[in-house]
């Protein structure tokens, strides 16, 4: 009978996922320690969101270099696929993981503090359910938005995640009335405002990160239209960067940012202009060239920004909202084909975007005062 060849764990992904066979053994094929009592996992994780790629593969490789060498002994040390370096410890050990995060934090090991986070898993009975604890620690290191970096985040700590929440529009119309009135104390004021703003939004428990960001960018393009509405004065103000705000790794951190753009409201404008109008630029390209799949969702992930964000720029520099133009544009090309082709209407409805056929007529109807069939007829 043929032995079945056991795979060499290289990474978490390759020992959890089984296909390094059990896990145990692959432990010990690997050259990694097997044996633990109520085994965890811990995630250590370096910010690379602010590093080009090869700043953060320098970094992600000093991180796992520094572990590899000090950490604790009778643990397992390898990298996911996720840009962490998972370490595989006994419960009991536990204070071992957390005294080498403390090192790396004192700058101990010549590592930036403040680029390096810690998630932990609770201890499972056996290895064979580490899984449960892999995916316990990711979430860890999810929620590190919300804590200290140079504290380690423990799974076992975080409260349930709100599904949903509601927009605090009265601290916006707080902040708003912050910006038009005339005070020496205005930025402290419009600090507590702010804090207070993030208070409500996450009363009911912690929101997922991008919930969060939504809300931010929400709170800052409001507040520019309305300030330019209040004041009369459109040339004053701009719309916030959203590249600055989504490379931003804690809620602290998004706190200082909102700030210094409430506070940047009544002055120049930004310097983002250019980025926003390159933004609209292409995102309007995009609805031109894939009009039969264009979506809110599906352009704003092509330009790597929020949807929110990007229904908010069409507002604010088109005049119109995404999903007119978007109809405009496939209206038009429903147009020539009506004209140019021998396509049936449903088909030409497919062609443009519209599964539906009678709401594609209806729109079209809408936009151009006659039913497909009477505008192909038309001379």
């Amino acid at each position: 009978m043929k032995q079945a060849v056991m795979v060499r764990a290289g990474t978490l992904g390759d020992l959890l996922s089984g296909t390094a066979g059990n896990l145990k053994r692959s432990l010990e094929d690997s050259g990694h320690h097997a044996y633990y009592a109520y085994p965890a996992i811990a995630l250590f994780s370096v910010n690379t969101a602010a590093m080009d790629l090869w700043s953060g593969r320098n970094a992600f490789d000093e991180l796992y270099a520094v572990i590899k060498r000090y950490g604790p002994g009778n643990t397992a040390v390898l990298p996911d696929d996720k840009g962490h370096v998972g370490v595989i410890f006994s419960w009991d050990n536990r204070d071992s993981i957390i005294e080498l995060h403390s090192k790396i934090c004192s700058h101990e090991y010549r590592l930036n503090p403040q680029l390096v986070t810690l998630g932990i898993s609770n201890p499972v009975s056996h290895l064979s359910d580490l899984h449960h604890g892999y995916e316990q620690a990711l979430h860890a290191m999810q929620h590190r938005f919300y804590q200290n970096h140079s504290q380690p985040v423990y799974f076992s700590s975080i409260t349930e995640y709100a599904r949903d929440t509601e927009y605090p529009k009265e601290m916006e119309d707080e902040l708003l009335h912050l910006l038009i009135e005339h005070s020496i104390t205005k930025s402290v004021a419009i600090r507590q405002a702010v804090e207070g703003f993030y208070e409500a939004l996450t009363k009911s428990g912690p929101l997922p990160v991008n919930k969060v960001v939504d809300a931010t960018l929400q709170l800052l393009v409001s507040l520019q239209l309305r300030l330019k509405s209040a004041l009369g004065q459109p040339h004053l103000c701009s719309t916030p960067d959203i590249t600055a705000l989504m490379q931003l790794q804690s809620l602290a951190g998004m706190k200082d940012k909102v700030c210094e753009a409430i506070n940047g409201m009544e002055g120049t404008p930004y310097a983002s202009d250019s980025l926003n109008r390159n933004l609209i630029k292409k995102a309007v390209t995009l609805m031109e060239e894939e009009y039969d799949r264009a979506s809110l969702h599906y352009v704003a992930e092509k330009v790597f920004i929020t949807p929110a964000y990007l229904s908010a720029l069409f507002k604010s520099k088109m005049g119109v909202t995404f999903i007119e133009h978007l109809t405009c544009i496939r209206i038009s090309n429903a147009k020539k084909l009506l004209k140019q082709t021998h396509l049936k209407n449903y088909e030409v409805a497919e062609r443009v975007g519209y599964n539906d056929s009678r709401y594609f007529s209806q729109i079209f109807k809408k936009k151009v005062g006659l039913s497909p069939s009477d505008y192909r007829d038309a001379n």
